[in-house]
């Protein structure tokens, strides 16, 4: 008995361990009229903590937004967040969810671009193209560059554009752009 027992406690502390809550949500979003603005209401979703990235989807034709969290987010939490933005968010629901957490793998970029120096006029007609490549199918582009050009980068990257883009800016120290398209799944 006591060797069935020592063989099934470390299945008992795994099955525990290997499987986290996460909570799914959906919102609507009302006040989005372009790619700009889907990025800034996902940008102000990563703020939150426990938010799962790579999660973060907003729909400009729905008016919605969908995200997973590790942590619980209130429709409170929410509608602070956004008061000073221009956009008002309603009708959380949140829905548990059990996900394995050792399911995460590294994903390779379909296209990466080192881009030296930051002067972003020169790069501008290229930081376009990504931009169209990136609207025509699912995929998320990870932008790292220095703080300061941010907006640079994503002004003719996503204004005016009616097709959302999942951007991810990460602030960086070094002179230089980083651009890394990954190809993400369909939703069918």
């Amino acid at each position: 008995m006591k060797r069935i027992l020592i063989l099934l406690l470390p299945l008992i502390i795994w099955s525990t361990s290997a499987w986290s809550k996460e909570y799914q949500y959906e919102a609507d979003v009302k006040g989005m009229v372009c790619a700009f603005c889907a990025y800034s209401v996902s940008k102000n979703i990563n703020k939150l903590p426990g938010i799962v990235k790579e999660s973060v989807d907003v729909s400009l034709k729905k008016g919605e937004v969908r995200f997973r969290s590790t942590s619980r987010v209130t429709q409170k939490t929410l509608e602070s967040l956004f008061t000073k933005s221009g956009y008002t968010i309603s009708g959380l629901t949140e829905t548990e969810v059990k996900t394995a957490s050792n399911t995460s793998r590294k994903a390779t970029p379909t296209l990466e671009l080192n881009f030296p120096g930051t002067d972003t006029d020169k790069f501008e007609p290229v930081i376009k193209a990504i931009g169209n490549i990136a609207a025509a199918a699912p995929s998320r582009l990870v932008i790292e560059a220095p703080q300061s050009l941010e907006m640079e980068i994503l002004k003719p990257l996503l204004l005016g554009r009616q097709q959302v883009i999942k951007v991810e800016f990460v602030p960086v120290e070094q002179k230089s752009i980083r651009l890394r398209l990954f190809e993400e799944a369909s939703k069918g």
